[in-house]
């Protein structure tokens, strides 16, 4: 009969060995072959009497699935953080009480590569240039059962020397290139007691590795919507197409019959598709299955990819003509899914292409939902400084985004450099992995700052700015040790992907690249300089209000012809005259001169936006912020070409990475970095946002631009309490009603100007 380790008891109240773990020690497998399948780890113990609490403590490098007692604890494999690994490590909590039994337990673990250990895959398969990392360690573990029984004792299972590991059914793991699985490796029961792991190899003991170990504050990976195929093709002779509705972030599920043991079965999975019904393109992603002649259920453990179509090699659909004795694809699903943040904020409106494009937006910005606010979740899936600052109201309107910006906030720091440049990805895998613009652009930077204060100004805390404000006036501080004559340097990628030049997408054309750095920096300034008031440190407030009148009056030096006193731009003043504004650049007597220039430039153009990843979310605000919405509803009712309608009309489901939604197998497909309309739905359309100079949301300002709509409504669960807008056009009447919550103060302002006091509760207004 097997002896079961008791585990380690502990006297409430005892002292930790290490921050967050008390009994823990790091594991590895006894030796690390890099190529090799997978590992996979397991613990058997003894529980006399079921816990009134159990929680599973885990760190699992470079990603995990843990199991207890056959149960995953998680939905997905996909629970590892993504972090400056060498500056913080997170662990996650479990709630696993109802997985604890009386008598014999076991806990098993797989590890996986992420981002942790990325090397280049083998020649054929998918990788992002320049993400490379590899580690000496790929596979780590610490791992703590802590189980608080009815009398206030505490037992501890935790990994240590006694823990037996061997190679799993992953054979392969790239965050990139995808994940094969060989379903001849699989040891049913390992995951359960009773288990003979006789045959399996004890664990190395490893020296905690040097990072700060922290909590993770914000949700999981969850499995969210499933959709099933809407079409299924065979465009060549054995390969058959599977075509799904959605473009998201997603694992592939199936169910396989017959066939034997040994058939290979191809998944190559993408979002761009030719008009044969072939997927193409320069990050098409295969996985593997290699079945064992049983039936077969399986889903990606610790990968996922955006993408909307699978082609099929070595299987047939169920139903299909099986000369060959292949396995039977019974089912194949993608289950999308991201980081569950909760959703707090809903809108609608009577413009069907205003609602479609929340959706398309939306899904985009779902699918780059996951340990950092990613650009792509297929070509790159890493967190783009630009998108987590200019998005964050965004994503603040839709989601509850405060752990999860805070988390983001901590890896800019983590990633800044120690003469304060912060690159455009954090985290930072490696530094240096890009050439030039591409691995240090003022814009992309410039998140140091503007994501601390906004998360400040969105949800009302001030530690945010406490832990980063040395980071904030760093960046600052680096960029004008790089100035020449109050001028941001040159050289990096500007308003990226802007748009009406006839040109292809890249780099800034329309607005000079020193020009919307400096305006950047002018902000950054302007914003420590809020913050260090904040946290009652008046002498450098005063340096970088100072700061802010020098880079201004450079910027008016070099940027504006005395002549007409106008922005110098190379075609269009959208986003240079949007940025200066928006950046307290511009003397208050020429402020609307400037306005009306992007107005008629627009006009000209018959309405068409051209400001690209960097100005498009000024350029809403320039005109919104002015009373000028009456412009954006008419930019953003455009259908025709480089509008968010064209994008529709093409059948996307999800925002691409260009206006004209570039198909051409190389542009992303499912990308949120022009999505900031959402930002003016919520706060414009419906009219939800703060009054002037509120923090957290603790007064609120209710003032719809209805613009050529009818009706619009929208719900909000700010960090006060749930804020609605509904209103309705009748003749010539406007109806409002308003819900505030208690203890905010709120105002309404009417399309007629008038101003009204609302109480919390639901407020009706009528005007004519």
């Amino acid at each position: 009969m097997k002896t079961l380790t008791p585990p380690l008891t502990i006297a409430p109240g005892a002292a930790t060995a290490a921050p967050g773990f008390e009994a823990a020690r790091w594991i590895v497998p006894p030796s690390q072959a890099h190529g090799a399948a997978l590992p996979i780890f397991r613990k058997e113990f003894f529980v006399a009497a079921p816990p009134r609490q159990a929680t599973l403590r885990l760190v699992g490098l470079g990603d995990y699935d843990a199991l207890l007692n056959g149960t995953r604890v998680a939905d997905t494999g996909i629970n590892q953080p993504w972090s400056q690994y060498e500056k913080t490590l997170y662990y996650r909590d479990f709630d696993v009480t109802a997985l604890v039994v009386p008598g014999a337990n076991c806990l098993g673990v797989l590890l996986a590569n992420s981002f942790w250990n990325n090397p280049n895959p083998p020649a054929g398969r998918y990788n992002k240039d320049g993400a490379q990392r590899t580690v000496d360690e790929p596979f780590l573990l610490c791992a703590e059962l802590i189980l608080r029984g009815g009398d206030g004792a505490i037992q501890r299972i935790a990994t240590d020397a006694t823990w037996r590991t061997t190679a799993g059914p992953l054979t392969f793991s790239h965050i990139f290139a995808g994940e094969d699985f060989d379903a001849r490796r699989r040891l049913p029961g390992w995951d359960r007691a009773g288990f003979d792991a006789g045959a399996w190899s004890p664990v190395r003991l490893l020296d905690p590795p040097p990072a700060a170990l922290e909590p993770q504050l914000w949700p999981g990976f969850k499995e969210l919507e499933c959709f099933a195929p809407v079409s299924v093709n065979e465009p060549a002779a054995g390969t058959f197409l599977y075509s799904f509705a959605q473009n998201c972030s997603a694992q592939l599920r199936l169910e396989l019959a017959g066939g034997k043991s040994g058939d290979c079965i191809s998944f190559r999975c993408g979002e761009h598709k030719n008009a044969q019904d072939r997927l193409f393109g320069g990050y098409v992603v295969g996985c593997d299955v290699v079945t064992d002649g049983q039936a077969l259920r399986h889903q990606w453990l610790s990968y996922y990819l955006g993408m909307q179509y699978v082609e099929v090699m070595g299987a047939v659909p169920a139903g299909h003509p099986n000369p060959n004795q292949l396995p039977v694809i019974q089912r194949l699903e993608l289950i999308h899914v991201r980081t569950a943040l909760p959703e707090v904020g809903t809108f609608h409106c009577s413009s069907e292409l205003y609602n479609r494009t929340h959706r398309l937006i939306d899904w985009a910005m779902r699918s780059n939902m996951s340990h950092v606010l990613s650009d792509c979740p297929h070509r790159e899936k890493l967190g783009w400084l630009e998108c987590a600052y200019l998005l964050a109201p965004s994503f603040g309107y839709r989601y509850d985004s405060r752990e999860w910006f805070g988390k983001i906030a901590r890896d800019i720091r983590d990633a800044q450099q120690p003469n304060g440049k912060v690159p455009t990805v954090a985290p930072s895998y490696p530094a240096g992995r890009f050439p030039e613009a591409f691995d240090y652009t003022l814009e992309w930077g410039a998140a140091a700052v503007l994501l601390p204060w906004h998360h400040y100004q969105w949800y009302g805390d001030p530690a945010i700015l406490g832990a980063s404000l040395d980071s904030m006036r760093r960046f600052t501080d680096f960029i004008d040790n790089e100035a020449h004559d109050g001028i941001a340097p040159d050289g990096g990628l500007g308003d990226w992907y802007d748009y009406g030049h006839g040109q292809g997408p890249g780099e800034s054309r329309f607005t000079p690249p020193d020009l919307s750095a400096t305006a950047t920096w002018a902000l950054c300034a302007l914003t420590v300089s809020r913050a260090a008031e904040v946290l009652g440190r008046p002498a450098e407030a005063d340096r970088y209000r100072t700061l802010h009148a020098r880079i201004a009056a450079a910027f008016r030096r070099r940027f504006v012809d005395p002549a007409s006193r106008k922005l110098r731009h190379t075609g269009s003043p959208q986003c240079a005259n949007a940025m200066a504004l928006c950046a307290e650049l511009v003397p208050p007597g020429d402020r609307a001169a400037m306005l009306d220039d992007i107005i008629a430039d627009l006009e000209q153009r018959d309405w068409q936006q051209t400001p690209g990843d960097v100005g498009h979310v000024y350029f809403i605000r320039a005109l919104a912020e002015a009373g000028r919405s009456d412009v954006l509803h008419r930019v953003y009712s455009r259908k025709g070409r480089g509008s968010y309608g064209g994008i529709l009309s093409k059948g996307l489901t999800a925002l691409p990475e260009t206006w004209d939604a570039t198909m051409d197998g190389i542009q992303s497909l499912n990308h949120c970095m022009l999505g900031h309309v959402i930002e003016w739905f919520y706060g414009y359309v419906a009219g939800i946002r703060q009054q002037s100079n509120s923090i957290g949301w603790q007064r609120v300002l209710i003032a719809p631009d209805p613009g050529p709509l009818t009706s619009a409504e929208a719900s909000f669960l700010t960090p006060r309490g749930r804020v609605v807008s509904r209103w309705r056009k009748d003749g010539h009447k406007f109806h409002l009603e308003a819900e505030i919550p208690p203890g905010v103060e709120a105002a309404a302002l009417m399309p007629s100007g008038k101003t009204h006091p609302l109480t919390s509760g639901i407020n009706i207004l009528e005007n004519p």
